[in-house]
């Protein structure tokens, strides 16, 4: 089974409060890949919460996000299925204002609170747990 990845887009100004939920659920440090890992409710979780993910952006995409919600802050997630995802972000994200789907389609709508992008096919970049 393959990984789904889930990327939160949040201002810098909500670093501390997202990481400090995400924390608060149970996510700790994992010392062989410089991530966090949570399991919650039967599900596993890989995070990285040191912002990396934004590396994978093109220059444009992060200027796009940034004139909407200032400069952003994004936070990976992989997990084993949507049904795992949706139980995190159902606790992270209370009233998150953005979905997005797979390249067809970039429906996203930006706004001062987080935003979430799904990518529903796995990426590849999550190795087992």
């Amino acid at each position: 089974m393959s990984w789904r990845s889930v990327i939160i887009l949040a201002t810098v100004e909500q670093r501390p409060s997202l990481e400090g939920l995400i924390r608060g659920l149970g996510a700790v440090p994992d010392p062989a890949t410089g991530a966090e890992r949570l399991h919650r409710q039967g599900y596993s979780y890989h995070l990285d919460l040191p912002c990396r993910v934004l590396t994978g952006y093109e220059p444009d995409e992060l200027e796009q996000v940034a004139s909407r919600i200032g400069e952003p802050y994004g936070v990976w997630v992989a997990c084993r299925s949507m049904d795992a995802a949706r139980l995190l972000l159902r606790r992270v994200l209370d009233g998150f204002d953005g979905l997005r789907g797979p390249p067809a389609d970039h429906q996203i709508t930006l706004s001062p609170r987080p935003v979430v992008v799904v990518h529903p096919e796995g990426d590849g970049v999550a190795g087992g747990a």
